[in-house]
């Protein structure tokens, strides 16, 4: 994670930038959770099943590795501070469990998803609906690309103001 990169700024910068990357973190969790209970919903298995490992076990068993790596116990932590938020994520996770695995016992035992998915026939590149797609799919490996090609070419920028400024001050 390189902590002692200038990227992060000073203590403020980095304590701001530290208190963003987990407000992103939360909101990821809650959209892959709300992503697990529709798709459990359109009769899917394991999408809904990836997305809760992929969006709640991971990353807290990742956090849970790193501040232990670092002498911190975070469950301790939270026991400590008894904080609401705490109380509220947990619930929060739980009922979205809850209602993802019960729309996939409902596909189990109905034979059928809770919602009916729309059906559609796309060909590539015939009507509107494949124009689009095509379009799409063209478009999401251009912004890929686009974004490959900014950040490397912003990395090389800062490497070379920072040289110029080594450079001025005679380090």
């Amino acid at each position: 994670m390189d902590l002692d990169s200038p990227a992060y700024g000073d203590e403020r910068e980095r304590s701001v930038f530290m208190e963003s990357n987990a407000f992103g973190l939360t909101v990821g969790l809650y959209a892959g959770l709300l992503g697990a209970v529709i798709a459990a919903a359109f009769g899917q298995f394991l999408l809904p099943t990836a997305l809760l490992v992929l969006t709640s076990m991971l990353p807290s068993l990742c956090a849970l590795w790193y501040a232990q790596r670092r002498g911190v116990n975070p469950q301790k932590l939270a026991e400590s501070a008894g904080a609401r938020s705490t109380m509220v994520g947990i619930v929060v996770f739980g009922i979205g469990m809850v209602l993802t695995f019960a729309a996939m016992s409902y596909a189990v035992f109905a034979g059928h998803p809770l919602i009916s998915p729309l059906q559609f026939d796309v060909t590539p590149g015939e009507g509107f609906v494949g124009g689009m797609a095509q379009g799409a799919v063209v478009g999401g490996m251009i912004g890929g690309a686009a974004a490959i090609m900014g950040g490397v070419s912003g990395y090389r920028r800062a490497n070379r103001g920072r040289a110029g400024l080594e450079a001025d001050s005679g380090l």
